[in-house]
């Protein structure tokens, strides 16, 4: 009686697998051609083709689906030990390419004290042919430097 259930489960939780595999394009045809890449594309690394405004609306889309889920972006410093509650002001207009594909995409926000931050977002091609951002880290901050005492006659 046990195994035919787990059969019936095991059946069941299947086609809804399958159905969502067809629905993202993934079938059978297409796999043989993922196979047939060169040593070439492996090993170098796929380099991201994405124009600047693709990658700017991607960060832009994944900040906006964070904020919606959370309520904020939130981020640690760990410097100061300590999460932020961040507000997202805009992307900067330049990216920063760096080896093995990857993009560096730096977006500004801004906390409830009216402090600017600068997160810097690292881009690669994902596993499934999209992107992926990797990793996302808050850029340090320059140091602040006392203004000079003005010596008086």
């Amino acid at each position: 009686m046990k195994p035919a259930l787990v059969a019936a489960i095991i059946l069941c939780l299947s086609v809804p697998a399958r159905a969502a595999y067809e629905d993202e394009g993934l079938t059978e045809a297409a796999a043989p051609e993922a196979a047939a890449k060169t040593g070439e594309e492996e090993d170098g690394g796929a380099l991201i083709q994405e124009e600047e405004e693709d990658l700017a609306a991607f960060v832009t889309d994944y900040i906006s689906k964070d904020v919606q889920l959370k309520g904020a972006f939130l981020l640690e410093d760990k410097s100061a030990g300590k999460i932020l509650k961040l507000r997202f002001v805009s992307i900067e207009p330049e990216f920063r390419a760096e080896k093995n594909g990857v993009m560096t995409v730096a977006a500004r926000f801004r906390d409830d004290e009216g402090g600017k931050f600068t997160v810097l977002f690292r881009l690669k091609n994902g596993s499934w042919g999209g992107l992926d951002i990797f990793k996302i880290e808050l850029k340090a901050a320059p140091a602040k430097t006392a203004p000079a005492a003005k010596k008086g006659n």
